[in-house]
């Protein structure tokens, strides 16, 4: 058997599919504890403390700054009773959830393209630095992605089915699926807007050929966007009364590269991407309706950037890459697919082993450069451990301190608030962290190296030297009574 003969039955193996799915966990679980949570995180691991009621943590995400519905903090709450509540623990569930997306994403392509181009797929996501950044950060994004995808694998199903008679099954999995989806993330309305549009372009294709049926599928899915609402009336109605994102605005960037050097943490593989998805466009307009799959990712795609541009100039702050983490494995298997089904030619080869090679070297440049960068708390914690000052004053910034005594089965100092300063009569660690976000400054502002109490006298203590970590600074101060 010739070397290339091998190469290609490798590449077509069901075991080459688990050693990348194992390579995308590996990539993800690799280091993640090396770095403490930021800002959302911590939101993410108050809110969902195993000690309190889902009544109390509905009011509690009502009064919080972020907008995700408070059923993924349920999930947590049900995760943390189960397992350890800890940063670890919450952060390792995330990764594992998020690795879980390709298995999907591989169900997903098995309806596009043969299973050396679905493997392919699965190996440009699972050293996709974006993805691995969200899979590794205790927040809605890979949960939210994990029933998106699962929703779209649903609605391949029913794709697949359109000719035969109704799948009882399936409408039952459309209809959980789509109501999960939207508890999850209410920005899936896009992907199930994308069904209705579906079946209205088919019936508007197809004339009266199984029209019945496609209404019926229309009135389903509208039925569950009305359930959703009844189910979560609270949450969807004072939600709308929140106010503008000031942040997440469209800019003169997102109109000439729309977001996909966010998506690829490249350049060159933005650039590669944004290119292969306008000939693909340019390829399939005039037999877009060939393939109802691929129509299908299709009308997520452009109703997706419809949603940003129109959102955002109309309403509120969209233009965060990660409410749209589904569009980087819906580009990917569009791209693929145009690559190995639509031009098959040396043009084509040429880019897909420029993708193979560069995709890792993308990987090793990009993934210790992350768009947020995060506090060396797990560092914070071994400074203080080995001293032996047992007093430290945060900040007040409310639930790092609860990030931080539950958090970390090793963190053994009393947390002190600020107003308390006065009463203290030993030795003690003064912590600043960097939690502002300010546009004009960006993260790791200056002023925050300036580590010491506010308006509040520090009478009976000498400030000492102070420590900078990555994101934090503990200024030591020595009791003089």
């Amino acid at each position: 058997m010739s070397y290339s003969l091998i190469l290609k039955k490798i590449s077509k193996s069901y075991l080459f599919t688990l050693l990348l799915i194992f390579l995308a966990f590996f990539l993800r679980f690799y280091k993640f504890d090396d770095v403490g949570f930021w800002g959302d995180e911590y939101l993410s691991f108050w809110l969902s403390e195993p000690y309190q009621t889902f009544n109390e943590i509905f009011l509690k995400t009502r009064s919080s700054p972020d907008l995700v519905p408070p059923f993924y903090y349920y999930l947590l709450n049900v995760y943390n009773h189960l397992f350890d509540y800890s940063a670890y623990s919450l952060r390792l569930f995330h990764i594992i959830v998020g690795s879980s997306c390709l298995v999907l994403v591989f169900f997903i392509s098995n309806y596009l393209l043969s299973r050396s181009a679905n493997n392919l797929v699965i190996y440009l996501l699972s050293a996709n630095v974006f993805l691995i950044w969200c899979s590794t950060e205790a927040r809605v994004v890979s949960v939210a992605l994990f029933f998106q995808l699962f929703l779209i694998y649903v609605f391949f199903r029913i794709i697949k089915d359109l000719d035969k008679k109704f799948s009882l099954l399936n409408i039952i999995l459309l209809i959980i699926f789509n109501i999960l989806a939207l508890t999850i993330h209410p920005l899936s309305i896009v992907i199930v807007s994308a069904q209705i549009l579906f079946f209205l372009l088919l019936i508007i294709k197809n004339n009266k050929k199984s029209i019945k049926k496609n209404f019926i599928y229309i009135f389903l899915i509208i039925s569950c966007c009305l359930i959703y609402i009844l189910i979560n009336k609270d949450y969807f109605f004072s939600s709308l009364e929140g106010s503008r994102l000031g942040h997440n605005q469209l800019s003169l960037e997102f109109f000439i590269g729309y977001n996909f050097k966010h998506y690829f943490t490249s350049y060159i593989l933005g650039f590669i991407n944004l290119l292969l998805i306008l000939l693909s466009f340019l390829k399939l307009r005039k037999k877009i309706f060939e393939n109802l799959y691929i129509l299908y990712l299709v009308i997520i795609f452009v109703l997706t950037y419809t949603f940003i541009i129109l959102g955002t100039t109309f309403f509120t702050g969209l233009n965060g890459q990660k409410y749209w983490s589904y569009l980087v494995p819906i580009i990917i298997i569009i791209n693929i697919y145009y690559l190995t089904e639509l031009q098959k030619n040396k043009f084509s080869k040429i880019l897909i082993l420029i993708l193979i090679l560069y995709t890792p070297i993308n990987y090793f440049n990009n993934i210790n450069s992350p768009q947020v960068r995060k506090p060396d708390t797990p560092g914070l914690i071994n400074i203080i451990n080995k001293s032996n000052i047992n007093a430290i004053v945060s900040d007040n910034y409310g639930m790092f301190e609860h990030y931080l005594k539950f958090g970390y089965k090793n963190f053994n100092k009393d947390i002190v608030s600020k107003e308390d300063i006065i009463n203290i009569n030993k030795d003690f660690w003064y912590l600043c962290l960097d939690l502002t976000w300010d546009q004009t400054k960006g993260s790791y502002w200056d002023e925050m190296y300036d580590c010491f109490p506010k308006n509040i006298k520090v009478d009976n203590h000498n400030r000492l030297e102070s420590l900078r970590l990555n994101g934090l600074v503990i200024t030591k101060y020595k009791f003089n009574g």
